[in-house]
């Protein structure tokens, strides 16, 4: 029969092996997550400035319809129209705005 002592012995070098082959297990996976880190991380940020990138040429190009928009409306407003035109037309926004007024009090 094996004594005691023995038992703890081969119970404590059981217990090691089995520690020290997981040990290397989760350094062999840490090793890997690390390697392969920059390149998620790299690609991430590429994305991330293609987005930035595109978002900034979609508003460039919603601020420019809306000056051309309105370019539009003022080279029509006053390009065209003769002195007694705009008279009639600032007449007309005032009698607008008069009856907006009138009509909330």
């Amino acid at each position: 029969m094996v004594s005691s002592e023995k038992l703890l012995q081969a119970t404590l070098n059981r217990l090691s092996v089995r520690l020290s082959d997981k040990l290397i297990d989760s350094i062999n996976k840490l090793t890997e997550v690390f390697k392969s880190t920059p390149e998620k991380v790299r690609t991430e940020w590429e994305l991330f400035q293609d987005e930035v990138f595109e978002e900034a040429e979609r508003l460039e190009k919603e601020s420019n319809e809306v000056k051309s928009e309105t370019t539009k409306a003022e080279a029509k407003n006053s390009g065209l129209a003769t002195p007694q035109e705009k008279i009639t037309q600032i007449r007309e926004k005032i009698d607008k705005i008069s009856n907006n007024l009138e009509g909330k009090y």
